[in-house]
């Protein structure tokens, strides 16, 4: 993935996390709000309901006192039962009407107020009949909002009369909350028998619904809220809630950040430090891996020395002198042994680097053949050159290419004798190709994995620096060296990348 799509990855990433914190805060307040308004229903419509229901309670009072009076001074005393009756509805504006209506049709109504239709003395005559002692009460036919409470009187089954209060619903739970004036609100006052005297049609969420607390008029009161989405988010909560959100977002982004950083700073600490030890401990092992291989190697030649040394002295004292001459030309041989094995140490651990020229590959073959010549006619073997047709031109030095192709061959020719050596070079798009293969035994499989490295030798008089020089020399080039493991002869493969002229595009 690019660099540029991965960070708009990440961009969207936080954009997305930023907007579910906000959409997260703002669901809260909205919970909160609706909570709020729910909590604040109820405690209001309590309120009211305490207050209609201690209203309720008073028109049973005004019944008992208004019988009284009427049973007291009769229809002969009605003024009496009218004045009472006029002060109860100047102080109580709810009671529209105090009527005293005869059980029988054709006696005369007492009314406190303007007369009532022949519906309703009708529906109290018939209220009045069926009491047996309690309140009755019913929805007025003429005026649905109103409703009548009648006690018959007397209060026995010898009543002639039925008394009755007119009830305006509305002014029974009227009230000067502001909080009932909000269009969200909706207020119900319903008949023990579910029939509506006022308010609106039931909501979708009635919030409250309670009958009131007096046993003569159980009118049911309920209470609703319609609340809607700027109810629960009010704008300017809103605004300032995303605000909190967001900066807490970006206060939180920069700390999580921060302890990123700082883990990902003590998390690279720990690696570097591990790859101190790491290198430190790989570092003593190739140190002690080359002190013993440098002591192995050593030991050969001077314990050859040693043992040339021991036998010139003998042949000295019993003054063999012709012979001392041979003697002293192998120590002399064993001590160059010793002095090249020390200088190819230095070479692969420090090699002399010359400044890299664009030098022919098939030309540093040619020069190994003719160098390595003699050699192979001793050792019976035969050395071919496969070279390309054409120029192939490395950025290398010239001696050390030649070094190493000298190496390669020098190797398989002390391999075995007789064998067949070839060179061959060749191109595959920018890279020069160099292989040199011999019909010799072959790489032992064990040291197949570790061939090129240092004092790994499958030779008994070996040092095991050759080939570690030629990798590292090969490096230093740019190019890589292997030992090919499928192919039907011992092949080693250079790749070196193709010189390009300075003056090409």
């Amino acid at each position: 993935m690019k660099p540029s799509k991965v960070t708009n990855l990440h961009i969207w990433r936080y954009v997305l996390l930023w907007a579910l914190m906000v959409a997260l805060a703002l669901g809260a307040l909205a919970l909160f709000e609706r909570q709020s308004l729910v909590r604040e229903l109820t405690v209001k419509s309590g309120i009211l309901h305490r207050l209609a229901s201690q209203r309720a309670d008073q028109h049973d009072a005004h019944l008992t006192s208004l019988s009284a009076i009427f049973v007291a001074g009769g229809t002969a005393r009605q003024d009496l039962l009218l004045d009472v009756g006029a002060t109860i509805m100047r102080f109580y504006p709810r009671i529209a009407s105090v009527t005293v209506t005869a059980l029988d049709p054709a006696e005369p109504t007492i009314q406190a107020s303007p007369g009532l239709a022949a519906e309703d003395e009708a529906l109290i005559r018939q209220m009045a009949r069926r009491s047996t002692g309690g309140l009755q009460i019913e929805q007025m036919p003429t005026m649905p909002d109103h409703y009548l409470l009648v006690k018959r009187s007397p209060n026995t089954d010898a009543a002639q009369h039925g008394l009755a209060l007119v009830i305006d619903a509305a002014a029974l739970i009227q009230t000067d909350d502001p909080f009932w004036t909000r269009p969200s609100v909706s207020l119900r006052l319903l008949t023990p028998k579910g029939r509506q005297l006022i308010g609106t049609p039931e909501t979708a969420e009635p919030g409250f619904a309670k009958p009131l607390g007096s046993a003569s008029q159980p009118l049911i009161l309920e209470a609703s809220m319609a609340i809607g989405m700027a109810d629960i988010l009010p704008p300017r909560m809103a605004l300032i809630t995303a605000l909190l959100a967001t900066a807490l977002f970006l206060l939180t982004f920069h700390t999580l950040r921060q302890r990123t950083r700082a883990k990902a700073a003590e998390l690279r600490a720990d690696l570097s430090a591990q790859e101190t030890r790491l290198a430190h401990a790989s570092r003593v092992n190739a140190l002690g891996e080359m002190a013993s291989g440098m002591a192995h190697e050593l030991a050969q030649p001077l314990t050859a020395i040693l043992s040339l040394a021991q036998a010139g002295r003998h042949l000295a004292r019993r003054g063999e002198v012709a012979r001392l001459g041979s003697v002293l030309d192998d120590t002399v041989s064993q001590a160059q042994r010793a002095a090249d094995i020390l200088d190819r140490l230095r070479r692969w651990s420090k090699p002399n680097r010359s400044p890299a020229t664009a030098c022919p590959l098939n030309e540093a073959a040619r020069s190994v053949e003719r160098l390595l010549a003699r050699a192979a006619t001793t050792a019976r073997a035969s050395v071919t050159l496969a070279l390309s047709t054409a120029p192939i031109l490395v950025n290398a030095d010239p001696v050390e290419l030649e070094q190493v192709v000298f190496n390669l061959v020098r190797n398989a020719l002390d391999a075995s004798d007789g064998a067949r050596i070839t060179i061959r070079t060749k191109t595959n798009g920018a890279v020069a190709i160099l292989e040199v293969s011999d019909t010799g035994p072959g790489v032992p499989d064990d040291i197949k994995a570790r061939i090129f490295a240092p004092f790994v030798t499958g030779r008994p008089d070996g040092t095991g620096l050759g080939l570690a020089l030629c990798q590292r020399l090969i490096e230093e080039m740019g190019g890589e060296i292997l030992l090919l493991p499928d192919a039907a002869e011992t092949t080693f493969r250079l790749s070196l990348p193709l010189s390009i002229p300075q003056d090409a595009p």
